[in-house]
Parts: structure tokens; sequence; C-alpha cells
């Protein structure tokens, strides 16, 4: 008990520590925002095509990079050819798992909404749009009221819809853009690793998550998004009886460790 209860001081110091720091250094070498750390799962926008889309996109990625443009933005202009190619490598490489979506900043100009759709249909730009939403304009501003956004800005959102990352201006270079996404994705790859079992998200594996997955297979139990995410061991895209089974098999030592 005494251990557990240091780890969880140590967290919360360190998470206290980062947001003390208004600037630093992503996982990419990209300096980060004010809007890191911020959760953004509860959004709610439309699409370019009217669609409604929310935070359930995060879950069904490891990773989505969330671009904020304008059309009247040049250095947004600049650096879309780059995201084209992000979109196409990742497109012709799903098992990555990562997702790509743009997010136009219109403010009070909602004429240049048309115009932004236009103008990605005409440049044959093939990543699904979003309109801005109060969530990642509150990111983008990073909690202060402002007149203008200041943009272009690119977000790294891990699967639970926490911003872990937030780079402002143009990347027009491909290799930079690439670079620092892959960065990113690495780190969030060893964390979920090391997550996968701790159904309770208290910092361990132990038969407690396996009875939580259980009583979820059995409908004895609900769990949440993220919860879900930590419970799905064999990577079939939910919790039953076989993952509560390889849980505490994992606790009992008799498979050897995640």
């Amino acid at each position: 008990m005494r251990s557990k209860t240091i780890a969880k001081f140590i967290s919360l110091f360190m998470a206290l520590l980062l947001a003390a720091i208004p600037a630093g250094v992503t996982a990419g070498g990209v300096p980060v925002r004010d809007g890191v750390g911020m959760d953004v799962s509860g959004f709610q926008s439309v699409t370019f095509e009217g669609e409604p889309v929310d935070g359930s996109i995060f879950a069904e990625a490891e990773m989505t990079v969330i671009n904020i443009w304008q059309r009247w933005c040049g250095p947004c202009w600049a650096e879309l050819p780059a995201f084209q190619q992000l979109y196409e490598h990742y497109s012709e490489t799903p098992e990555a798992d990562v997702r790509i979506w743009g997010a136009l900043y219109y403010g009070e100009n909602t004429a240049s909404i048309q115009e932004a759709i236009d103008f990605i249909a005409a440049n044959g730009y093939g990543w699904p749009q979003m309109l801005m939403c109060d969530e990642f304009t509150e990111v983008a501003s990073g909690g202060e009221q402002v007149e203008n956004l200041k943009i272009p800005q690119t977000l790294i959102i891990d699967r639970y819809g926490i911003v872990r990352a937030q780079h402002l201006g143009s990347i027009t270079e491909y290799e930079e853009l690439a670079a620092f996404v892959e960065g990113w994705l690495r780190e969030l790859r060893d964390e979920y690793a090391a997550e996968r079992g701790d159904v309770d998200g208290n910092g361990t594996v132990d038969s407690i998550d396996a009875l939580l997955a259980l009583q979820y297979a059995l409908g004895a139990a609900e769990l949440d998004n993220a919860q879900l995410l930590r419970g799905d061991i064999n990577g079939d895209g939910g919790v039953d009886s076989s993952d509560a089974l390889l849980i505490l098999r994992f606790t009992m030592g008799l498979i050897p460790a995640r």
C-alpha cells in the first residue's frame, strides 16, 4: 500500500510539474504549447459532408493527428501537401493505426466554410475534415480568450482523447512532419503496452482487473472507454472472458510479462 501511495504521489507531482511549464519538448523534438494535457474526448462537430463527428474517433486509432487550418491562411496552404503525403502513407499502412483529420477554423466568417470545402476538393486533399469546435478552440488558444487564433496548429491526440502535443506554425517538409508523428506514435505505443491488462487503471495488473473484465463479459459490470481499451488484451476490439483469463494467467505467472 505504501509503494502504491508513493507511486501515485510521484505521478501527481510530475503532472503538476508538467502543467507548470508552458513550453517544453515533445517526443518529436517540437516545442509544446499550453493546450497539452487537455481532454477533448467530449467534442462534437460536423464533417464537411454535414455528418456528425465526436470524440469516439479517438478510440478508433492509436493516435489521431488534427491539423487546424483556414482557407485564407497562407502558411496553412503551404503545409497541406505534406499532410496529403502523411495521409497517403497511413492509408497505405493501416496497421499503423494513425488517423489524420483537418479542423477548419472559420471564426465569424461562415462564408469561408464553403470556400474551404471547394479548396479541398479542387486540390484533391483526401483526409477527412471537420469544422472547428469549442474544445479545439480552447486547446488552440491555450485556454485564454483571444480575438484570433494563431494557425496553423497540429495536435497529437491519444486514444483517450488527451492532447499530447501541440505544434504551432507550418510544417512544410514531409520528413519533418513524419518524424514528429512517428516519434509520438512510438511513445504512445510504449505507454499502451505498459498499461495492458490494468483495467482499473491503478498502475498494477492483478486479480481485480481479471474480475472486472469477467464481470463486464458477463454483463454484470460497466467499463468506460479507457477501461475497455486497457482490458482488450487479445486485441480483438472488445473485452470478453478470454481477456479476463489472459489477465488472470498473467497475475498467476503462467504467461510472461506483457
